[in-house]
């Protein structure tokens, strides 16, 4: 058996060890060898783990950091001198460093896992033709309201004055309050289990029965809510019509995807939570599972916006108009396509802000209605 040589920790002995032996003890001041194994498998592996990382020197850290604030004329001279000492101090230990590098790779990882942004373009598994629920029981639980922080803040920018609109404070004061009275509920005693799946009539209170001291199970034209299918499983909420409503037939201008979603082949849309993001898809702009990224329709805008306006601020020469209005193509008409754009960009991101919060606003129901049916 190979033997190796350790130090002891207490007096500085030469100790051979074939790290067999349970109760070897170093001759010269009795130290058991178990501080060693300890103190062999994590402080020296940590300790050579630091010394691979590339970092710059404590000298040239604290020497641009004394630059960055000679350059202001806040702080004097014996200041920026008590900020270098201290500077060096606090480098001179690996474990400060270790510690100050660790902090952003622990930011990166908590937005990684709980704010995803970014993921491989997929689609989830979602049932075709979901069974119809049970009757309707009254044994409602209220999963969404609008008196909410989360609404009233939404709210407040959808109802605030932009580049097309300027609104007196009448007007945006009876705009935030456009939705005060809306409450959604699932009757729970509705419930059908199927495979991983759960589904449940729906019942709400809204602008058209706000006076009404019991919900309804119907919209304004009499048709029934959409059925709730959760699947606690896999994170997953899909929106199912309750089948094709008596005015279908009248209309001949439903495409396939309308006769799709009133078939309940597919719902009319649906939500998975991913960290505590809930990405959507409801078969028209918002298609965050196809194009793999969180508001990713929102932020193409943006980015559209931007490449559009980038072009006409690099090119000295561009003209808004075709080789048949040349002449046209003033100083003045540029700045005012570049405005345009300006403004065009301006509505995206303020388009990509209204969205952002009401997903947020949208989160509370989702939060609390999975929490819900995965305790039932």
């Amino acid at each position: 058996m190979a033997k190796y040589s350790i130090k002891c920790s207490r007096c500085g002995a030469p100790i051979q060890w074939n790290k067999t032996a349970l109760n070897v003890s170093c001759e010269y001041c009795g130290q058991p060898v178990n501080q060693f194994k300890k103190e062999d498998n994590f402080k020296n592996k940590f300790g050579t783990f630091l010394n691979k990382i590339p970092l710059p020197s404590k000298e040239s850290i604290r020497d641009k950091a004394k630059v960055l604030l000679s350059k202001q004329n806040v702080i004097s001279e014996n200041q920026l001198e008590f900020v270098g000492i201290n500077a060096s101090r606090f480098f001179s230990k690996k474990r400060n460093i270790a510690i100050l590098v660790s902090i952003p790779i622990a930011a990166w990882g908590y937005m990684k896992i709980n704010y995803p942004i970014k993921a491989k373009p997929f689609l989830p598994e979602l049932p075709s033709k979901p069974p119809a629920v049970n009757k309707e029981t009254g044994k409602l639980f209220l999963y969404d309201k609008s008196n909410i922080r989360e609404e009233i803040i939404y709210r407040k920018h959808l109802c605030k004055d932009n580049q097309y609109r300027k609104r007196t404070k009448e007007e945006k004061t009876k705009c935030i309050n456009l939705t005060k009275k809306f409450k959604r509920y699932i009757d729970i005693g509705s419930k059908k289990e199927f495979g991983e799946w759960s589904i449940f009539n729906q019942a709400n209170i809204a602008k058209w029965n706000k006076d009404s001291r019991y919900p309804s199970y119907t919209q304004e034209d009499g048709t029934g809510l959409y059925d709730v299918a959760v699947n606690c499983k896999r994170k997953l909420i899909a929106f199912y019509s309750e089948g094709f409503p008596d005015w279908y037939s009248s209309f001949s201008s439903w495409d396939e995807l309308d006769n799709k979603q009133f078939g309940r082949e597919i719902p009319h849309y649906y939500v998975k939570k991913m960290g505590k993001l809930w990405w959507t898809n409801n078969y028209s702009y918002n298609e965050d599972f196809e194009n793999g990224e969180y508001l990713s329709w929102q932020k193409e805008r943006v980015n559209e916006n931007k490449e559009y306006l980038n072009i006409r601020l690099k090119d000295k020469n561009f003209c808004p108009y075709n080789e048949k209005f040349k002449h046209k193509c003033t100083p003045l008409a540029r700045q005012e396509s570049i405005d345009t754009f300006k403004r065009a960009l301006e509505s995206s991101l303020d388009t990509l802000k209204g969205e952002r919060l009401s997903r947020k606003r949208d989160a509370f129901g989702y939060n609390k209605l999975m929490s819900k049916v995965c305790k039932i």
